[in-house]
């Protein structure tokens, strides 16, 4: 499962997210998480790819943002 899927995933069985609502376009936001939910979803992902995830990165705006910078620092662990 790609890091969108996952995200896909972990927004609706643990934020309650509505499927219907989530695009890569959507920011976090809209979905309904604040900043504290932002930083728990992206520990659940660091921890899923076996990754550190700057913090910096608790300023993504959209989920297809999140899922980009997921997928470059999995990229960059494998090379």
């Amino acid at each position: 499962m790609g890091s969108y899927a996952h995200l896909r995933e972990l927004l609706i069985e643990r934020y309650e997210v509505s499927a219907e609502a989530i695009t890569p376009e959507a920011t976090l936001t809209e979905l309904g998480l604040d900043s504290l939910s932002i930083a728990e979803m992206l520990f659940d992902v660091a921890d899923k790819y076996d990754i550190d995830i700057p913090d910096a990165s608790v300023q993504l705006n959209t989920l297809g943002e999140a899922a980009a910078l997921v997928d470059e620092i999995v990229r960059q662990k494998g090379t």
